[in-house]
């Protein structure tokens, strides 16, 4: 049975590593070594930050495809499905990081999944940076020299520098999509929200379950889901278990009854009936297209 694969440690494409809660990786050479790791699809248990600082290519993630370009950057969060096809002269760095690699340095423990670019489904996944290009880089040779310093190498440096890189990421993506403070309450409790999500919707489908979690209002939260997100929150519950289905579908070779198992439908017709209704094919016909 084809699943898809899930990797757990940071340092799956060189165990030489002196970390194995936090890696960075030369692009290119990770390309020249020709690893199949990363032209399949798979799932990773650790945040990417991968930066093109030359070359071409596709870029695969959930079910986005992305053309590359000097200066783009991604952020993956942990479950998110994606490969690459990059021309073998693309260069540039990747990051990957445990939440743990944080979670003594930060007082706030949610900070690293609050990010805008690390949502599930977030139209900031890929961003460009070539306005400050050179600050980016230059913060990724930071990091990159600092590994290089096996017997003596600062963790707390590496994760000040990582701060900085997603500091400055979220500046950009504050002004250019006019994010002000008024709106980081509500934000805040969406992120909350789809966080929940994430973890449960295999199980918890209705927004009862999910305001109960929240300690609002069922009532509350689709109108603050609305607001920030155009959406309702069953709407959001909802895609969720469509990407899962779609991803399974794309990626394994379930039959569409196993995925209904999968994802707790109680039967194979009601997801049939479930998918072609938001979808507007069978689980069959998408798998085909």
């Amino acid at each position: 049975m084809k699943k898809i694969p899930r990797y757990n440690s940071c340092d799956l494409l060189d165990q030489n590593n002196v970390l194995k809660d936090c890696v960075i990786f030369d692009l290119h050479r990770i390309i020249q070594m020709r690893n199949n790791v990363v032209s399949i699809a798979h799932q990773h248990a650790f945040y990417q930050i991968l930066l093109i600082t030359n070359g071409t290519g596709i870029h695969h993630i959930d079910n986005r495809t992305y053309s590359v370009t000097k200066g783009d950057i991604f952020f993956l969060a942990p479950g998110q499905v994606h490969r690459w096809d990059f021309n073998e002269t693309t260069q540039g760095f990747i990051i990957n990081f445990t939440a743990d690699f944080f979670s003594s340095f930060l007082l706030n423990k949610d900070f690293i999944q609050l990010l805008p670019f690390f949502e599930y489904n977030s139209e900031h996944t890929k961003l460009n940076i070539l306005k400050q290009y050179s600050t980016i880089v230059n913060i990724f040779d930071k990091i990159t020299f600092e590994f290089q310093i096996k017997e003596s190498i600062d963790l707390n440096l590496i994760r000040i520098y990582i701060l900085e890189l997603l500091l400055l990421i979220k500046k950009q993506v504050n002004e250019e999509y006019n994010f002000s403070y008024t709106q980081l309450q509500p934000t805040n409790l969406i992120k909350q929200f789809e966080h929940l999500v994430e973890k449960n919707f295999y199980e918890l489908r209705f927004p009862k379950e999910y305001a109960k979690l929240l300690y609002v209002t069922p009532n509350y939260l689709n109108a603050i889901c609305q607001k920030i997100k155009g959406q309702s929150a069953g709407e959001i519950i909802r895609s969720r278990i469509l990407l899962e289905s779609k991803r399974l579908l794309v990626n394994t070779n379930l039959s569409a009854g196993e995925i209904a198992y999968k994802l707790s439908f109680k039967d194979n017709s009601y997801f049939s009936r479930f998918f072609k209704k938001y979808v507007g094919v069978s689980p069959d016909e998408y798998r085909k297209s």
